[in-house]
């Protein structure tokens, strides 16, 4: 056993292994254009949209994580996302007291729970979001390049809002200067890749 901790220690101070890419350290966006809001006006009232109803909350069926990236600068997905009045804002979070949509966000970490049986797509969380997104527009944001969208780390070649969202998908979405996405993401301490 005291044979192995030297070992141990010496391959943690060492850091990722060579073929793994370290994180890019990205500030978060500041100012009005970066403040995005959490729903629209027809998510906050529970209304369908795109098909998607708002029901009783349930157990969610899985969780994506999603990156979204304008200007250089890191968007954070609000928390209340997919989640109608009324709901209670306890610090960062926020507590659904009525009915869900099968995508919500529930902090500001990029988690977006997924629920119901339908396939969820990435357009159906910007419709539910209530935020544009198409081949020049991610938010608020447009540019002249065209929206980069990568999953698992790889370069998603169709169109980004049709990017499928299951349990344990990284995606990430820029517009603008490109930032190397991340392959993985530590969902309730387990990385899945």
């Amino acid at each position: 056993m005291i044979a192995v901790l030297p070992l141990a220690l010496a391959a943690a101070l060492s850091g990722p292994p060579r073929h793994a890419r370290a994180p890019v350290l990205t500030p978060i966006g500041v100012g009005p254009a970066f403040r995005l809001p959490a729903a629209g006006r027809r998510a906050a009232s529970g209304a369908v949209i795109d098909g998607l109803t708002c029901t009783a909350p349930s157990a969610p069926a899985g969780a994506a994580h999603i990156e979204l990236f304008a200007r250089g600068r890191a968007l954070l997905l609000p928390p209340g996302i997919g989640v109608a009045r009324p709901s209670e804002q306890l610090g960062a979070h926020v507590v659904p007291r009525g009915c869900v949509y099968p995508v919500q966000t529930l902090d500001p970490t990029g988690v977006v729970w997924l629920g119901g049986r339908r396939r969820l797509t990435i357009e159906d969380l910007f419709a539910v979001w209530g935020q544009p997104l198409g081949r020049h527009r991610l938010a608020g944001f447009g540019s002249r390049t065209p929206v980069r969208a990568y999953v698992d780390g790889r370069l998603w070649r169709g169109p980004a809002a049709a990017i499928p969202l299951r349990d344990g998908l990284e995606v990430v979405l820029e517009i603008g200067r490109h930032i190397p996405p991340h392959g993985s993401f530590g969902f309730s301490g387990r990385v899945v890749t």
